[in-house]
């Protein structure tokens, strides 16, 4: 390797490591979404590598045709999409540090990608996958308490799971979750989830920690635990959510962020403000929330049959 080729590669990892270490503790992104970025912008980088040039000497040119690369290797659409928002953050950074003039992705659009509403069950179908558990075990008592936790919070897989004994509050009836970007929001908690809950934290969950071979520092302090002595994965949730679709009858893929869906949408249904249901979800803008007020058809026609005078 020549010591041009050296350079250029030291000077790229110097870049992407400042940009990196900005995303993580001044923007305050979560580690998970700074892994993303660091993913994604090392193809990017050992692809200019190939061309020859460094990230502080990339034109539009260079942008465009790593993502032709990445078409023409069947990449997915919304991965190709997150990659380049990655790539113009990163530029983007890159300007505002003074170590480039001007931004290549400058005259790039973002990628539009297919709009698909969200899948929602209707609250019979909800209620059969939430009450499928057997409560005669600690686990499915711990289930049962989760499934009505996540179904009357419309907190993410990730928040149920990272959920703290300290973050909850039965006798105030909230949780403090932590979202995205370590932001924290409280959210209420309806009475049903709060007495499973209970249920759960008198003996259940004790129970499951006991019959561990060893207890790991996560199992002392979450919520929901695991015989294995620690806390319940995001992997092991979308099993057990999976498995109890199964048994309610349901036919359709149903995972954990279909719970937050349907959270969102019966809320709007039956009358709840739009900014209200975004303060619950932790959602920054008020357009992703939006996505939850389409309605079904029969929704539609018995709102006209009710409210038009000709109707």
């Amino acid at each position: 390797m020549g010591e041009g080729t050296k350079r250029t590669r030291g000077a790229a990892a110097e870049l992407l490591d400042g940009f990196l270490w900005a995303q993580r503790f001044e923007r305050n992104l979560s580690p998970a979404t700074v892994i993303a970025y660091e993913n994604d912008l090392g193809q990017f980088i050992r692809f200019l590598g190939e061309r020859g040039r460094g990230p502080a000497k990339a034109d539009r040119g260079d942008v465009v045709a790593f993502l032709d690369r990445r078409l023409d290797a069947g990449t997915a659409v919304r991965t190709r999409a997150r990659q380049l928002s990655a790539i113009r953050r990163f530029f983007k950074y890159l300007v505002e540090e003074k170590r480039m003039e001007q931004d290549p992705c400058e005259l790039i659009d973002p990628m539009k990608l297919p709009f698909h509403l969200p899948t929602v069950l209707s609250v019979e179908e909800t209620l059969r996958v939430v009450e499928a558990p057997d409560t005669d075990t600690p686990d499915g008592v711990r289930d049962r308490a989760l499934l009505e936790l996540m179904y009357a919070t419309g907190v993410r897989v990730s928040e149920a799971c990272g959920l703290k004994l300290a973050d909850i509050n039965l006798a105030d009836r909230v949780i403090l979750v932590e979202g995205k970007g370590s932001k924290q929001r409280l959210v209420p908690v309806a009475q049903k989830a709060v007495d499973w809950l209970e249920l759960y934290l008198s003996g259940p969950r004790k129970t499951l920690l006991d019959s561990a071979r060893s207890l790991r520092p996560d199992g002392r302090t979450r919520v929901f635990v695991s015989r294995r002595g620690g806390g319940l994965t995001r992997q092991g949730v979308w099993k057990l959510i999976r498995r109890y679709a199964l048994a309610a009858g349901l036919s359709q893929d149903v995972h954990p962020h279909m719970l937050r869906h349907c959270f969102a949408t019966h809320l709007l249904v039956n009358g709840a403000d739009l900014r209200v249901v975004q303060a619950l979800l932790g959602h920054s803008s008020i357009s992703t929330t939006e996505v939850y007020t389409h309605l079904s058809n029969d929704d539609l026609r018995a709102a006209y049959l009710r409210s038009h005078p000709r109707a």
